[in-house]
């Protein structure tokens, strides 16, 4: 007898092996046509795969959130059936299931985004065959015959074999026993880990959206092969939502409304490195600055470390050997030297540097440091991808005792950040032990439980990722959702056995005996530059007014008026804000429609003959009520109060 769990405690017993479509038509025959996959003892599996042992199982419909990456995977194969009908000659090679939807990587040098709706045609025909999909295996000297005219998939063969196989590229397949997993419908077949929806007829919303370049394997000394985008939702309402969410992000894409707002700029002489121009530092100092007050809270000690290290430093902490190539490594003397792609090693030197007692742990070292990382030129994009960039980057050295009390307080840190200060919401992953790894096992056994008690603690949900953990130590990261719901991996806290055995870091502990302390890696912004990208998209410009590089715009009405606008900005600069005047011989209008469309001042203020007269200020502010903004009248004594309050409580309502 097979004994199956249901997520309500419910057991139903089957005399043999069973399957999770055989389940649902157990429970009804409804719940059967809705189904459209399971996890079986948490892993995601088709509605066939056969079940012998006793399990726990999900079954999963369009309603849970976890279907959708399946329905966008089976599109991505659809998408690939169709390419073949329509360029027989095309070579299909890698096609993942991606946030927001799908990908794929076909060599067609003939292919051009006009051709994209001639394939989305086929691909309508193919969902209206309504075809089975099916798993099957083959035996590698099959599956090489079975590909013997596409190179990429004989090369995927091989990688599979060896087990070499990229983060990206482990959904192209898996090996069970000697024989290798495909997924096919109709006459189209693939290499393939799945799971897939059970036919293409579930496919109901789904659009192809555009084309770009990549290097195969992610390799420039490979052929560059054209990208297809697309993706798909279960409704088409959903798609529409989608697209209209796209054309939002394009009106708030940080390199346009960077440029506008003379927030920053880039140069074809620094590819991948960021000018920031008098406001967009501003901006940056200020998330800097907003960091180092909450330092002082939780009591982080500031270094500032070298830019450039002998190789040296990098050969004993492991990253020239696994990382050299994302470094810029040059000659200075006869000797290699690199720019730094990150803190940590030159912080454990800081630590080695003297004596340690377990008096001083835990030692919490804060660093803005400039960090260099050679990343291709084509995957460079605006501040969000960049070879120069700074991360309120820190670490603790502590006791293994003292990890669940830091873990504590990191948790505090991000949740004050993202939840009370920027009121976003953030979902959280708890990656475990990977199958290579350094440390014993009762070291990571109490590194996990550590990481999980703290989290327990918070009382937030998190989700555990089994085996995603780094080879060093496990980690927890933080995804956060802008206006706009999409996500962006920011901040991190990772736990590390390896540097501490690599530099030989030692402290003396109450019984006078050495110790090799546990490393802390904590960033709570991440990149800088990534996040101020993310803030400017997220509000479109419109800053908060702690964070805005131009709070307040005086504009005047008249020549006459300067005097008296000039009185006001001096009032309000001493008082510490960032003001700006528009004394442009323009109209009034303009000048309003050139703060709110290009310098996005929190408040604009209108100085005349009335203001000079009443001695007063005509505030307009950026609050819209019935399609007009908000306006006042008020002291300038009133007005700085009201500035101060919003400012000192990092209020974000405008």
């Amino acid at each position: 007898m097979v004994k199956i769990t249901l997520p309500d405690g419910n057991i139903k017993e089957f005399e043999n092996s069973t399957n999770a479509l055989e389940i649902a038509r157990s429970i009804s025959e409804g719940l059967a046509r809705m189904c459209v996959a399971a996890k079986i003892n948490g892993v995601l599996s088709d509605l066939t795969t056969t079940i012998e042992d006793d399990c726990e199982i999900e079954l999963l419909t369009p309603k849970n959130v976890e279907s959708l990456e399946i329905l966008r995977h089976t599109t991505a194969h659809v998408f690939a059936q169709a390419m073949g009908r329509v360029f027989p000659n095309a070579k299909i090679t890698i096609g993942p299931a991606i946030e927001g939807g799908f990908y794929y990587d076909v060599d067609c040098d003939e292919l051009v985004e006009s051709d994209l709706p001639k394939i989305e045609a086929e691909m309508q025909k193919i969902i209206k065959e309504n075809l089975d999909v099916k798993k099957s295996f083959k035996s590698k000297s099959e599956a090489l015959e079975f590909f013997k005219d596409n190179e990429y998939k004989t090369e995927i063969i091989e990688s599979l074999s060896a087990g070499t196989l990229s983060e990206e590229e482990k959904g192209e397949g898996s090996v069970i026993g000697d024989e290798f997993q495909f997924y096919g419908q109709g006459d189209f077949s693939d290499l393939c880990r799945g799971p897939h929806l059970p036919r293409t007829g579930l496919i109901k919303a789904f659009k192809l959206e555009k084309i770009t370049k990549a290097y195969w394997r992610g390799n420039t000394e490979n052929k560059q092969l054209n990208r297809v985008y697309g993706t798909a939702f279960w409704k088409k309402s959903e798609l529409i939502e989608h697209f209209e969410m796209l054309q939002e992000a394009k009106k708030r894409d940080h390199r346009i409304i960077g440029k506008k707002m003379d927030l920053f700029m880039t140069h074809e002489y620094a590819p991948g490195m960021t000018f920031f121009l008098p406001k967009g530092f501003q901006v940056y100092r200020t998330l800097q600055n907003f960091i180092r007050d909450l330092y002082k809270k939780y009591e982080f000690k500031e270094v500032m470390t070298p830019n450039m290290f002998n190789k040296k430093l990098w050969e004993t902490s492991g990253h020239w050997e696994h990382y050299k190539d994302d470094m810029f490594v040059f000659d200075v003397e006869g000797q290699e030297f690199s720019l730094k792609p990150m803190n940590c090693p030159s912080h454990c030197l800081i630590f080695k540097n003297d004596f340690r007692s377990y008096k001083e742990l835990p030692m919490r070292i804060a660093d803005f440091g400039a960090l260099h990382r050679n990343e291709l030129s084509g995957a460079l994009s605006g501040m969000t991808r960049v070879r120069k960039f700074c991360q309120d980057d820190a670490h603790i050295f502590c006791t293994m005792a003292q990890v669940e009390d830091e873990i504590a307080k990191c948790l505090e840190f991000v949740d004050y950040v993202y939840n009370d200060v920027f009121k976003m919401d953030y979902e959280i992953e708890l990656s475990t032990r990977p199958e290579k790894r350094v440390g014993s096992e009762e070291v990571w056994d109490k590194a996990e439980k550590s990481l999980a008690a703290a989290l327990d603690k918070t009382g937030k949900k998190y989700e555990i990722c089994e085996g995603d953990g780094a080879f060093y130590g496990p980690k927890i990261d933080f995804r956060i959702r802008d206006c706009l719901k999409r996500v962006w991996q920011t901040a991190t806290i990772q736990l590390d056995f390896n540097l501490p055995d690599r530099f030989d870091l030692k402290f003396q502990n109450e019984n006078s005996t050495e110790e090799q302390p546990v490393m802390i890696h904590r960033a709570v912004l991440g990149s800088l530059e990534r996040f101020m990208a993310v803030m400017i998209e997220n509000f479109a410009g419109k800053f908060p007014l702690w964070l805005a590089p131009n709070q307040v715009e005086i504009i005047n009405v008249a020549d006459r008026h300067q005097d008296y606008c000039n009185e006001i900005k001096t009032k309000l600069v001493e008082s510490g804000f960032r003001v700006e005047t528009n004394f442009d011989n323009l109209g009034v209008g303009k000048k309003i429609a050139i703060a709110r469309d290009e310098r996005k001042p929190n408040y604009t203020l209108v100085l005349g003959d009335e203001n000079i007269k009443e001695g007063n200020v005509s505030v307009r502010t950026r609050e819209v009520v019935n399609g007009r903004n908000v306006e006042f009248t008020s002291s300038i004594e009133e007005f700085i109060s009201r500035l101060v309050e919003e400012r000192d409580s990092k209020s974000i309502t405008f």
